[in-house]
């Protein structure tokens, strides 16, 4: 057998054996050949979630980079409850790289990660911040790739642009009109068009973002402190992460592919 499948072999047998269930760990492994196959629906040449030709014993290995759009979200969704219904798939990798993005879903997402009924890891490959921290921590465990990653971010915002001053430049009069019926559509919008006034909009971020801080705090079970940095938007490095708490391990894919496969061995043996 190559020193790599030994490694995972290893992996798999370590929490049964923690565990005191010798016996049980031969019946399972003589029934099953577990496999650490990873699976992404993002390559054409890789299996898809539902696919039930999938090799059994595999993890699925999902990816979220870039900015994180809603519609994302939702696909997340998706791959999340695919992975659950196929009996071939152990548990999930939620392999990020990504600064963040809209927030819209991502609250119920994160939740659905939290309460997922197979093992979840997160493996940072480069950044996980704000939404994607909000998600990536809602995992079982996370890795880090490197020291160097970035991580944290735990804040809201949003950017206004009036472009009336430019229109009216350009020798262009945009005016938007609203019924009396109406006066309240758009409001914080309008307050800041017209008065300068942000109040309601920050107002609206400020309850977002306590959502978020609290859900952070309890994936990570430690108590929310508005004061605290990592509640106040700050990032951290990978090393400064380990050293918080934020992240439990250093590692590769591969590391955290096996921890999803021991994890899930354990449950299968204890039930």
């Amino acid at each position: 057998m190559p020193e790599e499948q030994h490694a995972r072999l290893f992996d798999v047998l370590l929490p049964a054996l923690r565990a005191g269930a010798v016996t049980e760990a031969e019946q399972l492994l003589a029934q099953h050949s577990v496999q650490c196959y990873a699976t992404t629906p993002y390559l054409a040449a890789r299996w898809e979630l539902d696919d039930t030709s999938i090799p059994d014993g595999s993890v699925a290995v999902i990816t979220l980079e870039g900015p994180l759009y809603s519609w994302e979200t939702f696909r997340l969704e998706t791959f999340l409850r695919q992975a659950a219904d196929n009996p071939r798939i152990l548990g999930v990798v939620l392999w990020i790289n990504g600064p963040g993005g809209m927030a819209l879903y991502v609250d119920v997402v994160a939740k659905a990660i939290s309460e997922y009924t197979k093992p979840i890891a997160t493996f940072v490959a480069g950044y996980m911040l704000s939404a994607h921290f909000w998600i990536g921590t809602s995992a079982g465990r996370i890795f880090i790739s490197s020291p160097l990653v970035e991580v944290g971010s735990v804040g809201t915002m949003t950017t206004y642009v009036s472009m009336k001053e430019y229109y009216k430049q350009l020798g262009l009069d945009v005016r938007d009109i609203y019924p009396d019926t109406a006066d309240l559509k758009n409001k914080w919008f309008r307050d800041i068009e017209e008065r300068d006034d942000d109040t309601i909009l920050k107002a609206k971020l400020q309850q977002l973002h306590q959502a978020f801080a609290q859900a952070v705090a309890k994936n990570l079970s430690i108590d929310y402190d508005p004061q605290q940095p990592l509640f106040r938007g700050e990032t951290f490095s990978g090393e400064e992460a380990l050293t918080m708490g934020i992240v439990q391990q250093q590692g590769t894919l591969i590391d955290a592919v096996q921890w999803v496969v021991a994890q899930s061995t354990l449950k299968q043996i204890q039930q």
